[in-house]
């Protein structure tokens, strides 16, 4: 698994850094306003250096053709339409409806579909099948899209949380000997923790800072989507629907807390807002590097909390209970995040609400 892994990093690394002034010469680049509060002009090619490094390192794995075709075709078309968002600032509707190709793609040439959903105490399943399990699959991989794309309003955030997401699922396929979907899920973190070097919150990458944007947090929540269906599903099943959730938790939180907030407020749900769970922590006072460390922890821990559930052999049914009352526990605590300032290190604490916020919103 060296050879995937190791080429997705370097050439996604080597694009970033060669992709950097032609960004600047087309102007694809976020500026500072708005809900976007960050230093400088910075180059948006996070997306398509992860994109350049995955079908790379993806050549070295022995993929199925039918397999690895959908998926890079449909990233392809989600990275290109991210990338001319980022640039000319394309609406809603328009993105909205190429998520929804991306997925219809992927699921009718690959055939990749939700058909077990969960497992009942006494072992029976249940099911979906032909186009009521077409329709979930696609309606679940646009609510990933969407959930790491409301993560990108922080530098970091979205690439490390999807790293502890594919770390993971690496870990479940290895666990039932699925080498190529482990290799497939570490290739696709390779390339992450390329874009992290510019992008992660540090000081020193601030000459070499990029943002991923549209085209990057797209493209990173259609592949954690693809692969939690792979391992999820048969012939693979490494572990629940269920267990899944819990390693995509934070988004999952933060995508049902934003679409209950927003049909509370008769807002619509593609209106973007400053709001969600890191919002909250940067107004409680946090920095931007306390909130991110925040964020990982949480995200790591929850991941391991429900691969222990799943190990432990808890049924389905108690696991979503447990997931959802987290997820309640979660949100709350975020929303009450200014009183645990005190216990975090300085180093972590604003004077400041807003100070040292230094992403950017791209949701749609």
């Amino acid at each position: 698994m060296i050879a995937p892994v190791a080429a997705s990093f370097l050439l996604c690394l080597l694009a970033m850094l060669a992709l950097r002034p032609v960004a600047i010469a087309v102007k694809l680049i976020d500026r500072p306003g708005g809900r976007k509060i960050h230093n400088g002009e910075v180059p948006i090619v996070g997306g398509i250096a992860m994109l350049l490094g995955i079908v790379l390192g993806l050549g070295f794995v022995p993929l199925p053709e039918i397999a690895a075709s959908p998926f890079l075709a449909a990233s392809a078309l989600l990275v290109t339409v991210g990338l001319l968002d980022d640039r000319f600032e394309l609406s809603p509707w328009t993105r909205l409806g190429v998520h929804v190709a991306a997925a219809a793609l992927l699921v009718g040439a690959s055939g990749t579909s939700i058909t077990v959903l969960a497992s009942l105490a006494d072992g029976t399943q249940i099911t979906l099948e032909g186009f009521q399990s077409q329709a979930v699959t696609v309606l679940t991989i646009v609510a990933a899209i969407n959930a790491f794309n409301m993560l990108d309003g922080m530098d970091g955030l979205a690439g490390a949380t999807s790293i502890v997401a594919l770390a993971a699922l690496a870990f479940l396929a290895l666990d039932v000997n699925a080498i190529i979907i482990a290799a497939t899920a570490l290739t696709v973190l390779g390339a992450v923790a390329a874009f992290l070097i510019a992008n992660v919150p540090a000081k020193f990458n601030r000459d070499m800072r990029c943002f991923m944007g549209d085209s990057g947090s797209t493209l990173l929540g259609f592949a954690v989507a693809w692969l939690c269906l792979v391992v999820s599903q048969p012939p693979v099943q490494a572990a629940s629907p269920i267990t899944l959730l819990w390693v995509v938790a934070l988004p999952l939180f933060d995508f049902v807390c934003t679409v209950i907030r927003r049909l509370l407020r008769g807002a619509s749900l593609l209106e973007a807002d400053d709001e969600h769970l890191h919002h909250l922590l940067l107004k409680a006072g946090f920095r931007v590097r306390g909130a991110f460390a925040i964020f990982v922890a949480l995200s790591a821990l929850l991941a391991a909390i429900g691969i222990a559930i799943d190990r432990f052999k808890v049924s389905d049914s108690v696991s979503l209970l447990l997931l959802m009352g987290t997820g309640i526990l979660v949100v709350r605590l975020m929303y009450q995040a200014h009183g645990f300032r005190a216990w975090v290190p300085v180093s972590f604490k604003s004077a400041s609400l807003i100070d040292g916020k230094d992403g950017r919103s791209t949701e749609t």
